[in-house]
């Protein structure tokens, strides 16, 4: 039980941001110099919530928090050095592709760099934000970066528990803390103060604002796009293009509508005209501009070139041509089954290199091994060479324990001949050794078994380790025989 949730602070501003940024553990810190920050972790303990107020009060330090397994926001970092430092209405067009059609731009600190906060209309899972953020700004040429343009959350790197592994998405500072150089802008990027209750003001209408449809319906393309499969439409394909064509011919029939039918002009551009780059830039344009309602309901006809053009990248990357190829394909399953084989193998050579056995019977080993390299014994067996004292298998010298067939009786037929004569005998029967058994007591000669004389395998199924130059044999050495 969390018995400091019900712990906030009185101040109703210390009591939103402690619901907003409810994940605490591995916090960030900093003194506040004014100048480099040197950013430390802190592992020992979580940031309570009054706790968390008191410390952003603090103008003697900057805090910061990370994200948790749900959110309800989000931010970009552009860098004041950036290259898209002065693309920021264009980067927030691109955030209107998936719904997000309102932001709040906040200078970071005293450097001059730009967080801009995206309030979400319900929370969501985190990873998913961040797939939908960094495809919809990649989508439009966007490079994501350290020192250019960051998203929180970021997409973080798969941690496989089984093996201890855990990774924490990045973090990142409170907005507006007191003598940090943070404060909120306007729609020029001019300043205008650090006053919080402005900055809720703000959040509130950009969370009624923002489409929970499309961010939700945004999040799940994303999904599906870092899982590496194919975004197919649901339904028949004529059934789909009758639907589009439908949503067109109507055009605008109210206020707006403009992002939903740039959308659907790309996608049928796109999918059934077969267009690509500048030329389904060109159609998006030409179509709006011709659809039925356009001048009397669209409100973005000021901005309609850059709209279409957004549009354009962003469904480029998600649809493709009728007929092609999709544009990602899906690992094979044989291929995941050897990754993690190979990762077990590493495991257990990984113990085997750092355990000692002495004193452990092969049982004790065996558990002691599968221990330490987080496997089942059945995995430890099938990777004994790795570690068993008698290697993978017991050696099956130079005939096989079995044969199937004549081609496989040739073969053992003439590797024995062939062992033979390389140590002198060359006389062989007419049957060329077969159903003939002999022990080999010769100094001069080895038994075919890399395992000694009388070990050889081919006595136990009918095939000779060695063989007579007639079948009337007595027992001894085999020039004796």
């Amino acid at each position: 039980m969390n018995l400091s949730k019900n712990l906030l602070p009185k101040h109703p501003h210390g009591r939103r941001l402690a619901e907003l940024f409810k994940y605490r553990w591995k916090w960030i810190r900093t003194p506040n110099t004014g100048g480099a920050n040197d950013w430390k972790t802190n592992d020992d303990y979580p940031l309570k919530p009054r706790v968390l107020w008191t410390r952003w009060q603090d103008a003697a330090q900057i805090i910061g928090v990370r994200f948790g397994s749900s959110t309800r926001y989000a931010l970009l970092d552009i860098d004041k050095d950036s290259q898209y430092i002065d693309w920021i209405s264009h980067i927030q067009c691109a955030l209107e592709t998936i719904g997000i059609v309102r932001t709040i731009p906040i200078r970071s600190s005293w450097s001059g760099g730009i967080h801009l906060y995206i309030p979400l209309p319900q929370k969501y899972p985190t990873f998913s934000v961040a797939c939908a953020l960094q495809q919809c700004l990649e989508a439009q040429g966007y490079v994501i970066a350290p020192g250019q343009l960051e998203c929180f959350p970021n997409i973080k790197p798969y941690g496989r528990s089984w093996q201890g592994e855990f990774y924490e998405y990045n973090g990142h500072r409170l907005p507006l803390q007191p003598q940090t150089g943070s404060c909120l802008l306007d729609g020029d990027l001019q300043p205008m103060g650090n006053d919080l209750a402005i900055f809720w003001a703000l959040w509130d209408n950009a969370v009624v604002c923002n489409a929970h449809e499309d961010i939700s319906a945004a999040l799940s393309i994303a999904r599906v796009n870092r899982r590496r499969k194919g975004h197919a439409a649901t339904g028949p394909m004529a059934d789909w293009k009758a639907d589009l064509e439908a949503i067109l011919a109507e055009g605008w029939t109210g206020h707006g509508q403009t992002n939903q039918l740039l959308k659907e002009i790309a996608t049928y551009g796109r999918v059934f005209e077969r267009l690509s780059g500048s030329d389904l830039a060109v159609y998006v344009v030409h179509t709006a501009l011709n659809a039925p309602g356009y001048e009397r309901y669209c409100g973005h006809q000021y901005e309609i070139g850059r709209r279409c053009d957004a549009w354009a990248m962003a469904v480029e990357k998600y649809y493709w041509p009728l007929g092609d190829e999709p544009l990602r394909e899906r690992q094979p399953f044989k291929d995941i089954c050897q990754q993690r084989a190979n990762d077990a193998r590493a495991r257990i050579r990984e113990a085997v290199t750092w355990f000692r056995f002495q004193g452990l019977n092969i049982k004790q080993r065996a558990i002691a091994i599968a221990q330490e390299a987080r496997c089942s014994l059945q995995t430890l067996y099938k990777n004994r060479d790795l570690w068993h004292p008698e290697g993978e298998s017991r050696s099956q010298g130079v005939t096989p324990s079995r044969v199937g067939d004549a081609a496989e009786l040739e073969t053992v037929r003439r590797l024995v001949k062939s062992s033979l004569e390389s140590v002198g005998i060359r006389s062989v029967t007419h049957n060329g050794g077969e159903n003939e058994v002999c022990s080999l007591k010769s100094t001069d000669l080895k038994n075919l078994s890399s395992k000694g004389e009388m070990r050889g395998s081919g006595g136990e199924k009918g095939i000779s380790t060695g063989w007579l130059p007639s079948l009337n044999w007595q027992e001894g050495p085999v020039d004796e025989c």
